[in-house]
């Protein structure tokens, strides 16, 4: 029976370090998560992570939490960087590099590395971001996480988000008042689920709305999750996190109040206050049993191979070697549909393209003339750098709306082709095991774990005037003409420069979202490509080995029989126990 938090902590501790004595090095990945489950417990950090989809105000919100503007805030979204915030005397960040070297910056600094535009594809290699922060809030043991948002159409963002998944204890998971919930977000959140221990729910951008439209929007937010997550108790916090910060900075009590934050955190401190320990090792205990799982079907796998007959064995490898010859010709046949539909998706996307450079240019030159020929009381160097100003930002919020719209299309659209390959690929890996697990008589759950497809091909792009775009400026024959010709002529040359740009602009959206869709279509065919083959090879490799050691005689056979079958059992003891152990832990939350 499990006494106290202590007590728990140290038998788990045990079981993991009984673990990885089995692993060793033999498999790096999987040591590689024990290391890190043990590290957590030894050090008795609390994950907690703030999730949702990109433009939810996860960053403000966290801003909020703290106090003061820490975390970079904009409309364009972060890099594949995982930022930690820890408890420490003062701020200080510290920035973490894949080769292995930190430096230490400002916070600052911090959008050099942390964001798109200072940090573009991670061209600067960073791993991680940790920032000290003395927030009494992360005094409590509690590691806020910052994870890049999914949905973003930037597939690294959501790609480093779920692999984070595991190593998360709890969540804070947001949605918008403008948007409540999206079909990509409850399904990241069963994902989140299987990890998460606690999941909180936040509304946030209350203040964009009237208080009969946030109940209204909790209501559905809420009876969306009930029915998809299965919860019948889902609380939903109503939150404005622009207005909790801005309250904070300006130590307005009121308007603190009003935001709806304070009473998220009294909810939280009561969670952290009474049930932090317990669900960190209920975390740690349902990863302890995801690792002895794998442990079990690869040991079942090896032991039944050994005790099927050499003839049997022979045949099996046969039957195995024919099933891969039937799955290298799936392959091609999924590899030509996926190629032909990403194509005509592309195609599609050129075309709209095209419709719409085609449809909006004479509605901006329009309004360069209007805005110019309002304003012609202006000197004229003025009336150019004015009306320059006015079309570039028209310009930019127009290519800025259809790029959105059309991002948001093109990400349904590959979502369902790529969710047709990844049910094909699931089927042929799922069949593959069946089959194995049917000849060797061994107890079978499926490992074919697919990943969704992950959108690519946020950009940014700009129409500050380069020297190649520029055109005779009219100023300098100015004094020889009379005022309504060099105006004349000075918006003449104002609508050339425009068109140059409008052009310049929408070739660059063209060509970055069709090249980064072309790479994520490859990409993510190659990944489906790599679990079949990983799960191919890995079987192949047990049942050759056992074909192998038939050959080395009765008493080699024996020998390695017993070294498995008391492997097995000290893992089925150590799963015992840990299960044992999570069943008391749960009756005491």
């Amino acid at each position: 029976m499990v006494q106290d938090f202590d007590s728990a902590k140290v038998m788990l501790i045990k079981y993991l370090g009984e673990i990885k004595q089995i692993v060793k090095d033999k498999e790096k990945s999987l040591l590689e998560a024990v290391d890190y489950e043990l590290d957590k417990l030894l050090k008795n950090d609390f994950n907690l992570a703030v999730l949702g989809q990109f433009k939810r105000g996860k960053s403000t919100f966290i801003n909020a939490l703290l106090g003061e503007k820490i975390v970079p805030t904009a409309v364009v979204p972060l890099t594949s960087i995982v930022t930690i915030i820890k408890h420490g005397p003062k701020v200080k960040v510290t920035v973490y590099f894949l080769d292995g070297s930190q430096k230490e910056i400002t916070v600052k600094e911090l959008e050099d590395y942390a964001t798109e535009r200072g940090n573009p594809g991670n061209e600067k290699k960073v791993k991680e971001i940790i920032i000290e922060h003395p927030s009494e809030f992360l005094k409590k043991g509690i590691s806020l996480i910052d994870t890049p948002g999914i949905g973003s159409v930037y597939q690294h963002n959501t790609d480093v988000t779920y692999e984070f998944l595991p190593k998360l204890d709890a969540a804070i998971f947001l949605f918008t008042i403008d948007s409540p919930v999206a079909k990509n977000e409850y399904e990241f959140l069963k994902d989140v689920q299987d990890h998460a221990v606690k999941i909180f729910f936040v509304l946030n951008k209350i203040d964009y709305a009237e208080e009969n439209d946030v109940k209204e929007a909790l209501g559905f937010t809420a009876e969306v999750l009930k029915e998809k997550l299965g919860d019948e108790k889902i609380k939903i916090f109503p939150i404005s996190a622009k207005m909790a910060l801005e309250a904070k900075e300006t130590c307005d009590e009121e308007k603190l109040k009003l935001s709806g934050l304070p009473e998220f955190i009294s909810k939280l401190d009561e969670f952290i206050t009474k049930d932090k320990g317990k669900a960190l090792l209920i975390s740690s205990c349902n990863n302890t049993l995801r690792f002895l799982s794998k442990l079990k079907f690869d040991i079942d796998l090896k032991m039944g191979a050994i005790k099927t007959p050499v003839e049997e064995l022979e045949r099996n490898i046969n039957i195995l070697k024919k099933k891969m010859e039937e799955i290298e010709k799936e392959k091609k046949d999924m590899l030509f549909i996926f190629e032909g539909e990403s194509k005509e998706l592309l195609a599609h996307f050129n075309a709209e393209y095209e419709k719409f450079k085609n449809s909006e240019y004479p509605n901006l030159e329009t309004a360069l003339e209007d805005y110019f020929t309002s304003n012609t009381a202006l000197p004229l160097k003025e009336l150019i750098e004015k009306s320059r100003e006015y079309i570039t930002e028209k310009t930019l919020k127009v290519i800025d709306s259809w790029k959105e719209g059309e991002l948001k299309r093109l990400a349904g659209a590959s979502g369902k082709i790529t969710e047709r390959l990844a049910k094909k690929v699931e089927k042929i890996i799922t069949e593959l095991q069946e089959l194995t697990a049917s000849m060797f008589h061994i107890k079978f759950e499926s490992f074919a774990v697919i990943e969704d497809f992950k959108e690519a091909g946020y950009f940014y792009y700009n129409m500050e005037p380069e020297k190649t775009f520029l055109l005779p400026t009219p100023l300098s024959v100015a004094p020889f003409l009379p005022g309504f010709i060099a105006r004349k002529i000075a918006l003449n040359n104002l609508k050339e420069w425009l068109k140059q740009q409008f052009d310049r602009q929408c070739g660059r959206v063209r060509y970055d979202i069709a090249q980064r869709m072309e790479k994520t279509f490859k990409e993510y065919y190659n990944y489906l490509e790599e679990k079949i083959a990983e799960t191919a090879n890995g079987i192949m490799e047990s049942v050759k080995k056992a074909f192998e050691l038939k050959k080395s005689g009765e008493e080699r056979i024996k020998s390695m029989l017993e070294e498995l079958e008391a492997l097995l059992k000290k893992i089925n003891e150590i799963e015992g126990n840990v299960k044992e152990l999570k069943k008391q832990l749960e009756g005491t939350v």
